[in-house]
């Protein structure tokens, strides 16, 4: 559904016109990639919490009874961009969804809101980690306006004003909404290097980030389970499982991703968490420390290094984003890889990141572990340390706290992931901080444990095969969300005078996964708990022939869409 409803989009829309300002490409263009240190005196404004509205706009102030929808209500732009107009077709279908033709809602005859002009400050629609997402709303005599700094501050300013419009109504007359995120960084990191998370559920994935306003996702594309990107230098890595995206797959993503202002920034774990590589190692490509072949070795030969350097180079091809992940997580020791020899591999290999034109990310271990981590090399922090650590170093930083937002973590409540990811971190730092990331691991979704230990297997090991991927669908999606919203809300602008723990917050918590759920997000429903194995009380079902097979088989076959990706081809 997702790809053929993306592939249509993408055919049959045709332009519309553009008012714009030939100054600087972006608001955010002469600042850091971190936290804009204008932002050190937000306001602080609960007029979002009265309205609904998530996440939190800087300022927002409404009056007034609620508007009737006009007949033939228009949203127009002089824009000539076909994002957005895509995102004018999604946005006019939400605000009124029974009544929708083209680009005009004919909701009621009685006058009240009469239209809604979209305007963009600047038409450079380049997606980095220093594009502005600022907007400003206003509202009065019987017309709306949204203001963007770029495209993509005119979507998120739609966002916002979707959520305004209840039953063809905007709750209020009079309304005026300043806004911009604390950070520029706002991601979900996915693991598809241990169970595969198929196309379309990454597609709804990003779906349900667009609208809380996440910009990143952080695709973790390697590891114990598998190497998830097809390889036209190394086919081997994918030969014998089809649990793995093409590169037409990939850049339909990036592409998908990139319509609602998300970035992707790949992960490739490397040196250790690398038995995905096993494939490799057969023609010498590559050496493992050991017969578990869970970590790459430095061999004197550089065969895994030549390697690795070869693959991440096509890897980067695919990818637009300038962050590029590398892992550096969880490494050991044996005689044949002593930590040195680790240091010189990771450090050849963010070096090499680095020549190629991109920035290396790695997790905290790169610079606490290995020592490994170069001057430009972005931390993400997520166990043993934090950004207030990171950052007084001259590091910039990526906080992904395991304590708050892993979500993975089935009993973590959702009132942890309210939480302030820039505390203690000094004044002079606090530009270094980039933002942060709730994480979803799919450890309990391995067939055996982290699919290499035969002895024992995860809580949710049935759902490993592909047989099995709506079960898994809908068990990851509601392990995401509706947790992931607070997160969102955290990133975008935590408030520390807000209480996650009130009922004032929960009603806005609430409120957001009913909203999610209508546009089809498959969110755990208000008043609901969920697992891996169950939502509400209910297991989730498994497919009808998974009776059938042994409980030790497990199968990677790709359920046919491969079809419908030529196609994608032809329209990019």
């Amino acid at each position: 559904m997702y790809l053929l409803q993306y592939l249509t989009s993408l055919a049959v829309l045709s332009a519309l016109t553009c008012t714009f300002s030939t100054d600087s490409a972006t608001a955010a263009a002469a600042s850091p990639p971190g936290r804009p240190s204008e932002l050190e005196e937000r306001t602080i404004d609960d007029g979002g919490m009265k309205t609904n509205i998530w996440p939190l706009p800087v300022s927002t102030m409404a009056s007034g009874e609620p508007l009737t929808l006009a007949a033939k209500f228009k949203i127009s732009t002089t824009c000539k961009s076909q994002r957005l107009a895509r995102a004018i077709q999604r946005y006019s279908k939400w605000i009124s969804p029974k009544n929708w033709e083209e680009d005009v809602l004919v909701v009621n005859a009685d006058a009240g809101l009469a239209s809604l002009e979209i305007s963009v400050v600047s038409l450079n629609e380049n997606l980095t980690a220093k594009t502005s997402y600022g907007y400003n709303i206003s509202v009065g005599n019987g017309a709306a306006s949204i203001v963007g700094d770029t495209v993509y501050g005119a979507i998120y300013g739609m966002e916002t004003f979707s959520q305004f419009v209840h039953d063809g109504q905007f709750n209020v007359s009079t309304l005026e909404v300043t806004d911009k995120p604390m950070y520029n960084h706002r991601g979900l990191m996915i693991d598809t290097g241990r169970r595969f998370f198929p196309t379309e559920l990454v597609m709804s994935l990003l779906d349900g980030m667009s609208y809380m306003k996440l910009n990143v996702l952080h695709f973790h594309l390697s590891d114990l389970c598998r190497f998830a990107v097809q390889s036209i230098m190394y086919p081997q890595l994918t030969a014998n499982s089809q649990g793995y995206y093409s590169q037409e797959e990939i850049v339909l993503l990036v592409a998908y991703a990139k319509d609602r202002g998300i970035r992707v920034v790949p992960e490739f774990d490397v040196p250790g968490h690398s038995h995905g590589f096993v494939p490799l190692a057969a023609s010498g490509d590559v050496a493992f420390c050991s017969d578990t072949q869970k970590q790459l070795r430095n061999d004197d030969q550089n065969h895994t290094l030549t390697t690795l350097k070869r693959l991440f180079e096509e890897m980067a091809t695919l990818f637009e984003d300038e962050l590029f992940h590398i892992g550096c997580d969880e490494t050991g020791t044996t005689p044949s890889c002593p930590l040195s020899s680790t240091h010189d591999l990771e450090v050849e290999l963010l070096e090499y990141i680095h020549s190629i034109g991109r920035t290396p990310v790695g997790w905290e271990e790169v610079l606490f572990g290995s020592n490994a981590a170069t001057p430009y090399t972005v931390i993400d922090t997520w166990s043993r340390h934090n950004a207030a650590e990171t950052t007084p170093k001259g590091f910039y930083t990526v906080e992904s706290s395991a304590q708050h937002f892993y979500v993975n973590h089935a009993s973590t409540d959702y009132t942890k992931q309210w939480t302030d990811i820039g505390a203690n971190i000094p004044a002079t730092d606090a530009h270094l901080l980039l933002g942060g990331e709730f994480s979803m691991w799919s450890d309990n979704y391995c067939h055996i444990t982290q699919c290499y230990i035969a002895s024992s297997k995860p809580v949710a090991a049935w759902m490993y095969n592909r047989t099995e991927d709506k079960a898994f669908a809908a068990s990851v999606t509601a392990m995401i969300w509706p947790r992931g919203i607070v997160a969102a809300g955290s990133f975008w602008n935590y408030q520390s005078t807000l209480d996650a723990t009130s009922a004032d917050f929960k009603g806005v918590y609430d409120a957001q996964i009913s909203r999610i759920i209508s546009r089809g997000i498959a969110s755990c429903p208000v008043g609901c708990s969920c697992n891996e194995l169950t939502q509400c009380g209910k297991p989730y079902p498994h497919s009808s022939n998974y009776a059938e097979k042994s409980s030790s088989d497990h199968d990677d076959s790709q359920p046919s869409n491969r079809e419908q990706n030529t196609l994608l081809q032809f329209v990019l």
